[in-house]
């Protein structure tokens, strides 16, 4: 009888040592998730003050219709982004709750406005580490999307110049074109599981190789490609909510927002490529309307993006907070 009061004691703590962690690890992943929005609010409050004048003084026309056209290709972009983002943590044998992981993926969104990019990883940690998923292989899942966002955006260029060559945006065209060899050898399973082989020895850690096919590579980097030319929509109807282009011209613009997020994502120590972005848009789209609306369009271009990403954030939260209170009734 004594025998079995000592083995169940032993029990009762190790149980009260495990509910200590989790309660550690709970409190953590709160800390973390919350702890980020912080420096972001305070980033993003700062950047509209300091730009409130800008905004305000703006002498444009926008036809709203076209305009709410573009907010919902911008939609549809970051919610495909966010699926393909599950897609490669499912293909790599780590995928969660196919809802969990749109609202981890939303809720990392405001990490890109912190210099250096990492803030976006950490933020969907905390909702795998709930699901008990290795946080080596988010990151590895992390590297993946860039590079094939990379990817999506530099054929989207490299294509949009065989519509409108010139002679300004063609010095461009061999970077970008390196930059596409060299990611579709960096996409390569087998390259990238002798580098994670390596890896493994150096942190004395396993099972971080990608079970994934060089085929199953390339179908994620179509669907990347095709999500871009969503989002290129997107940008061309905002073009012409304030200054009409012609149908012609659509890829064109689509071409020059996706080389402006290429080298805003490259410069990784501008907050979400700021300025970087919106200077080669002016570049670009001065080729194909005066000056001032380049401007105009590559500021107001920073807003497209910005509220719908906050909007989306904000509409993910109440659905989780609803979806939370029915499971508790």
């Amino acid at each position: 009888m004594a025998k079995g009061t000592k083995i169940s004691t032993e029990e009762l703590e190790v149980q009260s040592m495990e509910g200590k962690a989790s309660g550690r690890k709970k409190t953590w992943i709160k800390v973390l998730k919350y702890g980020l929005l912080v420096p972001v609010a305070i980033f993003l409050a700062r950047y509209f003050y300091e730009n409130a004048d800008i905004y305000r003084n703006l002498d444009v026309t926008i036809h709203w219709p076209v305009f709410a056209g573009a907010v919902g290709f911008y939609f549809l972009y970051q919610v495909t982004l966010a699926s393909l983002w599950h897609y490669i943590t499912k293909l790599n044998g780590c995928g969660i709750n196919y809802f969990k992981a749109i609202t981890a993926y939303l809720y990392s969104i405001p990490g890109k406005y912190i210099p250096g990019k990492v803030f976006m990883l950490l933020a969907r940690i905390p909702a795998y580490e709930e699901a008990g998923v290795p946080i080596r292989k988010v990151t590895i899942c992390f590297f993946l999307e860039n590079i094939c966002t990379l990817l999506g955006a530099s054929f989207l260029f490299l294509v949009s110049l065989l519509f409108f060559p010139n002679d300004l945006l063609a010095d461009y065209q061999w970077a970008t074109a390196a930059l596409v060899v060299v990611f579709f050898i960096c996409i390569n399973p087998k390259i990238i599981n002798f580098f994670l082989r390596i890896l493994e020895k150096v942190i004395h850690k396993k099972d971080m190789e990608i079970p994934i096919t060089y085929g199953e590579m390339i179908k994620v980097v179509l669907m990347f490609i095709g999500n871009w030319v969503i989002v290129g929509v997107g940008f061309y109807m905002l073009t012409c909510s304030i200054y009409p282009i012609p149908m012609s011209e659509m890829l064109y613009s689509a071409g020059i927002f996706g080389l402006s997020c290429i080298i805003g994502i490259l410069a990784i120590f501008a907050p979400s490529g700021l300025g970087v972005r919106e200077g080669i848009l002016v570049l670009g789209l001065g080729l194909i309307m005066p000056e001032e609306y380049a401007v105009i369009i590559s500021i107001v271009s920073r807003l497209w993006m910005t509220v719908s990403e906050l909007a989306l954030i904000g509409i993910a939260f109440v659905v989780n907070q609803v979806t939370g209170i029915r499971k508790k009734s």
